[in-house]
């Protein structure tokens, strides 16, 4: 219930969420899945060229299915409903998993945990790939764990291919990589070869199921360890700061302070949520979950995945956005669960009740999210995040962006060219296919490309290609005002003229290109 009002039931429709931001991760995200289901390969549009994206194609796969579901006026909500559907699915994996083993009151409040842990739902809201991701991480650390306590290799095999899968989601999944240690941890019987030959088939097994994105990045950039990044933000990788001890400090320096419920900066969950990731009371009941850990190899094992996974999210240069740390924070909930089963317990019995209310007192704080702050730079630390989260409300001012393309494509206008501020991807993947969007000039989210250019000569040569194929030229603003400052950069071409149409609405305005003299400003609608 507190899932179906926290995360299922928000009408997107209302917020200005629609906008795919940040940017460019939800806007290349959405891109992807459109040019997956246009054309079978995953690419952004700019203009007339399909470039390759920054970010892996496996959450944009996902989202296929519901782009064949809705309608296509509701396409963009495709993010949105894939973040949910897997959110969903997590939250039953982590109970199942608990009964499966036999243990349904333990799985009963690991999934109050999860449900109400606030990175969780903040991010089962969103357009991104975070919970995308933790689906396939989490289900191979429970399939890690059943293949070892079980015996059963094809568990491990299992946990394997999923963490393999998850790299084409998000590359950062490979610092769990030291999960596979597991198989080293099975039970040797018989020939010392067979135990030898199944050490060295669990790393193939999870590079094959990595292999999609490999193969995509050889096509692409003639390299498997080649990314998008490297094509629209090459200053990082080759200068190598992406990853430094030196990064270090600031990214603690930023999870201290919201540990302490001190201001910290604005990340992505303050777009879909509060902006906070996690409560104190979640952090203390896992430190006390510690001491109920009964040590065994294969918690050893999943302790330097996780540690793996942390040390090297401390040292990323973005490493200070909580939405990076979301699969820890879930599989810290197995240590968290284990003082709150142990509490119950006692308080059936009638043993211990001061401890065991003690606990439950964490327990409440942890799931009500009491104490906390909400919002950026606020100074309130009594906000309740369970309580937020079920009022939640973004801007009430709906997407500019996503209004001016609806209130475009419904024009039924003569197919053309349509040069705007507005992210030339985000555009492409929304409009026609008979439309090419590209940016007015060099003002643009890729700009910072070596190799890939965009600015006045290329929108002007765009124009003049158009004119030349008899295509009218469009440009669109999400708002009136930006005209009069803005119309200067629009390429100007000897004989025409940019000419407001006289049938804009709701403050969107649509300027065409028109010859000078002639009577029509643009094709009549059909």
């Amino acid at each position: 219930m507190f899932y179906y009002f926290a995360v299922l039931r928000i009408d997107y429709r209302k917020t200005a969420l629609l906008d795919l931001g940040p940017h460019p991760d939800a806007t290349e995200y959405f891109a992807q899945a459109k040019a997956l289901q246009r054309d079978g390969w995953p690419s952004i549009q700019i203009g007339y060229e399909k470039l390759p994206s920054r970010y892996p194609f496996g959450y944009p796969a996902l989202m296929l299915p519901w782009l064949k579901i809705l309608r296509e006026a509701d396409a963009v909500l495709a993010p949105f409903r894939t973040s949910q559907t897997t959110g969903l699915l997590l939250l039953l994996a982590v109970f199942a998993f608990y009964a499966y083993l036999a243990m349904p009151l333990t799985g009963g409040f690991a999934a109050l945990l999860l449900a109400t842990l606030p990175g969780f739902f903040t991010f089962c809201r969103s357009s991104l790939s975070e919970v995308s991701a933790s689906l396939l991480i989490i289900l191979a650390f429970m399939f890690a764990y059943l293949g070892i306590t079980e015996e059963r290799r094809w568990k491990i095999y299992l946990s394997a291919v999923l963490l393999g899968l998850s790299l084409n989601i998000r590359i950062q999944s490979l610092f769990f990589a030291p999960l596979l240690l597991a198989m080293a941890l099975f039970p040797r019987r018989g020939m010392s070869w067979r135990w030898f030959l199944h050490c060295v088939a669990i790393p193939v097994v999870f590079v094959l199921a990595a292999s999609p994105m490999l193969i995509l990045n050889t096509i692409q950039f003639h390299s498997p360890l080649t990314t998008g990044y490297d094509l629209w933000v090459p200053y990082f990788s080759r200068n190598h700061l992406l990853f430094r001890l030196g990064w270090i400090p600031t990214n603690a320096a930023s999870l201290w302070r919201e540990l302490i419920l001190q201001p910290h900066g604005y990340y992505a969950a303050n777009i879909f949520g509060t902006g906070t990731s996690f409560v104190p009371a979640f952090v203390v009941l896992v430190c006390t979950g510690l001491f109920f850990i009964r040590l065994s190899w294969f918690v050893g094992c999943a302790f330097l995945a996780g540690f793996s996974s942390f040390a090297v999210t401390l040292s990323y240069l973005f490493g200070k956005d909580g939405r990076f740390y979301l699969p820890l924070l879930i599989l810290l909930i197995a240590v968290a669960v284990l003082p709150v089963t142990w509490a119950a317990n006692n308080l059936f019995a009638g043993k211990r009740i001061i401890a065991a209310l003690s606990i439950f007192i964490l327990f409440t704080g942890a799931c009500l999210g009491y104490p906390s702050r909400s919002g950026y730079k606020t100074h309130e630390i009594d906000r309740l995040q369970a309580w937020d989260a079920l009022n939640f409300a973004t801007s009430r001012r709906r997407s500019l962006a996503f209004l001016a393309e609806r209130h475009f494509a419904t024009l039924n206008r003569q197919p053309g060219i349509v040069l705007s501020d507005i992210d030339p991807v985000y555009l492409n993947a929304l409009l026609p296919r008979s439309f090419v969007a590209a940016p007015i000039d060099g003002k643009h989210n890729y700009k910072w490309s070596y190799t890939w250019r965009y600015d006045r000569p290329q929108a002007s040569a765009l124009v003049e290609h158009g004119l030349q194929q008899s295509l009218p030229v469009y440009a669109l603003f999400s708002s009136r005002n930006d005209v009069a400052g803005n119309q200067s950069r629009l390429p100007n071409v000897p004989g025409y003229e940019w000419r407001t149409l006289s049938d804009f609405q709701r403050n969107v305005a649509i300027l065409t290109l028109a010859a000078i003299g002639s009577d029509q400003a643009a094709p009549a609608p059909e």
